[in-house]
């Protein structure tokens, strides 16, 4: 069965970035139809992230030394990256490219295209959140990324102190500092080797951002079908002219773009289009009502760089995300990572969670979409009518609208004032 419509654009993903990519298309006139597999928007990667935009991270997880760290984390040292036995086979060629691109040159090229990006997508998820009267939770506080240990420290120094040459803004802390800039962290003061303040990163929650999204796309003219999943890519003639969905039937588009982080590999690999992407699985507990009347609650966004997770105020709820797991799509809740994640926040909060239980929390977990280069995947790939939005890591919230802005700029306009081949798909020939 042919669906009757034929949009100039189609999008498989229907998360941050496909929403994002789709309404930077529809503010240019262009008609478009998303296609999600579950039963509404942005329920997976997207539902529950830390909270943050954060250009200040941009540097990618495979900065150098994690190929110890991840050896490590199989014999269970702790690591910020754990990698489990069961996702070895799928590990050889993936995680070559990844260790390769490890070494401090391509490690800090990759960061450099990362922050680049993301203070122009920064700037437009503001601007998108005004012209939409956004409910998502902002607030421009800034963020705020705390140190247990100086060589964690200097190393985070020498990364800040490079983009400061490129705008970032930056602070460096004491402890006491640290403490003074948020009261809630007067507990640990004396437990910080340092801490850096980053002005201009903020925090938001990217499902409500993403609900809003939705209803302008479909104000618009745009068609979101859930509930919908696709099977695979038609092509005729070196060209895609569509997708064909599990139920059979057949939905053409002028241009089918991919945006559907991890899940992407899968739907590309039958067109020899081998993107070097894996997930990476998080988790988060949200909690509301904790802390008691008396308790003064946090107000910035912290990251503790030791214990690889973020805390995040958000909406008079808490919400605590870390851990990166190497184990393919396994999408158990085991109870022991939740009480390490809570462990995490007791560590940062201590009077905070002190009270707290895992049952109290709303558990979540995503797969984060990781290249191995550390850089997304956007633009055109080797077919005519096919296109890709993926691999932003955990960046995703960071870069959305920016990615989907570039894109619509790589396809209606061949031109961008972002340099647009370091993020070409078409780079893994001779770049990875």
């Amino acid at each position: 069965m042919q669906h009757p419509t034929e949009p100039d654009f189609q999008i498989i993903g229907g998360g941050l970035i496909g929403l994002s990519t789709a309404y930077a298309l529809l503010k240019r006139g262009a008609s478009v139809r998303i296609i999600e597999a579950r039963e509404g928007v942005a329920l997976e990667t997207s539902f529950a992230n830390a909270g943050m935009v954060h250009p200040s991270l941009a540097d990618p997880w495979n900065s150098p030394g994690v190929g110890w760290q991840m050896l490590g984390s199989l014999f269970g040292r702790p690591s910020p990256m754990t990698l489990h036995l069961s996702a070895l086979p799928s590990m050889a060629g993936w995680g070559l490219k990844f260790l390769k691109h490890s070494i401090p040159a391509r490690h800090w090229r990759a960061t450099k295209a990362n922050y680049l990006l993301a203070i122009y997508s920064s700037a437009l998820i503001t601007q998108w959140r005004h012209s939409l009267s956004v409910q998502d939770d902002f607030q421009g506080l800034g963020l705020l990324k705390i140190f247990r240990d100086t060589a964690a420290l200097s190393k985070a120094k020498t990364i800040t102190d490079k983009l400061s040459g490129m705008g970032l803004k930056a602070e460096y802390l004491t402890g006491p500092d640290a403490a003074a800039k948020e009261p809630s962290l007067a507990p640990i003061a004396d437990k910080l080797a340092g801490a850096i303040y980053y002005p201009d990163d903020y925090k938001a929650d990217a499902y409500a951002f993403c609900v809003s999204l939705e209803q302008e796309i479909i104000k618009r003219g745009g068609a979101i079908l859930t509930h919908t999943q696709a099977a695979s890519l038609n092509l005729e003639a070196n060209t895609i002219t569509g997708v064909t969905l599990e139920s059979g039937e057949i939905l053409r588009a002028q241009t089918t773009i991919i945006t559907a982080a991890s899940a992407s590999t899968a739907l590309l690999k039958p067109l020899n289009i081998n993107l070097p992407i894996r997930p990476v699985k998080g988790y988060s507990l949200t909690f509301g009502n904790c802390g008691g009347d008396n308790y003064n609650y946090p107000a910035l966004p912290v990251v503790d760089d030791n214990l690889h997770c973020a805390v995040t105020p958000l909406g008079g709820k808490i919400r605590i995300a870390g851990t990166a797991e190497i184990t393919g799509f396994d999408t158990d809740m085991p109870p022991k990572r939740l009480e390490i994640l809570l462990d995490m926040l007791r560590s940062v909060y201590p009077e905070l969670a002190k009270n707290l239980s895992i049952k109290n929390g709303q558990a979540w977990h995503g797969f984060r979409p990781v290249s191995a280069d550390g850089i997304p995947f956007i633009g055109k790939t080797k077919y005519k009518g096919l296109a890709v939005n993926t691999g932003h890591g955990h960046m995703g919230w960071t870069l959305s609208a920016g990615s989907g802005d570039l894109l619509a700029d790589i396809l209606l306009d061949g031109t961008s004032d972002l340099d647009t081949k370091i993020f070409a798909p078409t780079r893994i020939k001779n770049r990875l």
